[in-house]
């Protein structure tokens, strides 16, 4: 699927926060706090979920690149052309933890089959890390 790029002034910048959980051991789930920030950009509306705070202002120009559902763009990265800030999810570490995972599980799937389980989430790590990759490069510079 084709990423999407929208580039404009901001506008009616809201933010807001949710709850997750990771696996966390011994000592049960760990709470992991989202931060959301949802704005329009030239009328069009964004949404962005990171672990950061990303500062937008109504009448910055920004920049953002993802997915369109229900008619609004799921950022995968964003870059605020009056600060200079550029905002996305880490992309190298994970594309190096999936490789290790795939070059594990490769040897495994003879073993009753459970390497195409590593295989299988390596494959899936490296398909989102690729696309954050290709969002940001596909964000205008300035």
């Amino acid at each position: 699927m084709a990423l999407l790029v929208l580039r404009g002034k901001v506008e009616a910048v809201e933010r807001g926060s949710d709850l997750s959980y990771a696996v966390g051991g011994s000592h049960g789930p760990i709470p992991i706090q989202n931060q959301l920030i949802s704005f329009r950009i030239d009328g069009k509306p964004m949404f962005y979920r990171t672990r950061t705070i990303a500062s937008f202002s109504d009448g910055d120009t920004a920049s953002a690149v993802g997915n369109m559902k229900n008619g609004t763009l799921e950022a995968l990265a964003l870059r605020n052309h009056t600060t200079g800030a550029t905002y996305h999810a880490p992309y190298i570490m994970p594309a190096i933890l999936a490789l290790v995972l795939v070059v594990i599980g490769l040897p495994m799937i003879g073993f009753l089959g459970i390497g195409l389980l590593f295989v299988g989430f390596g494959a899936w790590v490296l398909w989102k890390v690729w696309n954050v990759y290709q969002a940001v490069q596909q964000l205008p510079a300035s």
